[in-house]
């Protein structure tokens, strides 16, 4: 590990002194093949009870506990995971971080679009800029995607992070500016790895229609140790004009029925066996400032906010961590 954390130090090193291009992709390259090395689950591991950690929120009932980020620790973060299934930081990033990924998230969009209209062949309006640090879908290793799949993630509003070198780089920097790559190991006992599936830079239009809800864990390997972090890049949620997320504010232990119930997709969860199951729960909206952000696992129960009221476009970041020995490997775990 210390040859491979050597090597990475040793690119955006390389990149500080000169800005190359080049450096920031081969950074973001040896983050993949290193993941490539990460093993699937070998064995389960023993699940942490209620009982065996403190609730830090004792008198929050059917609710999203909620802090400022500066005062987290990872007793607090498994805490309100065991307890609530969820927790809300305040002022994850500040305002300048943000407006900087926003920038960076416009330019990814942009250079990503052109490549997809050149792959379905049709002129672009701008030459493709190959050497752009902001777009680069060529990956060495295994195939992680379908080059399909980025024109489709680009019609929902998403984009890979790890295509964007320029920006998974100042992503990563600021996770360790804020130390999360500390509370991260604290908190799985293990070192922290990344996923390529599942880390994806936002910039979403309201929704047309209702959603289903899903659990992510729905789609992973079994036998992993998980946390999702979404930071909001736009004001949003309830009493906003842009969407959140709507959560059932409850910890759930395992994968809830799926497909069933009037459900659209085989893997997703429908409103009205969200509205059976959870009479005494019923599903909350949070409001974010941007900056904000809310940490959860592969059992939270979730689905993007749709109402008419929402009529702005929002940018958020999500980026999904796993314990390196219970890895989620068919979401391509990726070296930190």
């Amino acid at each position: 590990m210390l040859k491979l954390d050597q090597r990475i130090a040793e690119a955006r090193q390389k990149f500080k002194k000169t800005g190359h291009t080049h450096h920031l992709v081969h950074e973001r390259n040896m983050r993949v093949n290193f993941g490539q090395r990460v093993a699937p689950p070998q064995s389960q591991y023993e699940k942490i009870k209620p009982g065996d950690v403190p609730n830090p929120f004792p008198g929050l009932k059917n609710d999203i506990p909620e802090m400022e980020y500066k005062d987290l620790t990872s007793d607090i973060l498994t805490g309100a995971i065991i307890h609530h299934g969820a927790l809300i930081v305040r002022n994850f990033f500040g305002n300048g971080i943000v407006e900087n990924f926003r920038k960076g998230i416009d330019e990814t969009f942009y250079e990503s679009s052109k490549h997809f209209a050149l792959d379905l062949q049709d002129k672009p309006t701008e030459p493709i800029d190959e050497r752009s640090p902001w777009f680069r879908r060529q990956l060495p290793g295994e195939k992680l995607f379908d080059p399909g799949s980025v024109g489709f993630m680009l019609m929902t509003g998403s984009v890979w992070t790890f295509l964007s070198p320029a920006v998974c780089h100042d992503l990563l920097k600021s996770f360790e500016d804020v130390n999360l790559r500390g509370l991260l190991d604290e908190y799985f006992d293990d070192r922290t790895c990344l996923s390529f599936n599942k880390s994806v830079l936002r910039r979403m239009d309201p929704l047309g229609h209702p959603a289903d809800w899903h659990q992510d864990g729905a789609f992973m390997d079994e036998h992993i140790k998980s946390i999702n972090l979404w930071v909001a890049l736009s004001d949003c949620g309830a009493g906003t004009d842009c969407p959140g997320m709507d959560f059932v504010p409850k910890r759930l232990n395992k994968i809830m029925p799926t497909g069933i119930n009037k459900a659209k997709y085989d893997w997703s969860v429908s409103h009205e066996s969200v509205s059976e199951w959870f009479k005494d729960c019923p599903p909350v909206t949070p409001t974010y400032k941007a900056g904000d952000a809310i940490f959860f696992d592969h059992y939270n129960l979730h689905v993007t906010s749709y109402s008419p009221e929402y009529t702005k476009r929002r940018y958020a970041l999500e980026t999904w961590f796993f314990a390196q020995k219970h890895a989620a490997s068919n979401q391509s775990p990726m070296y930190w």
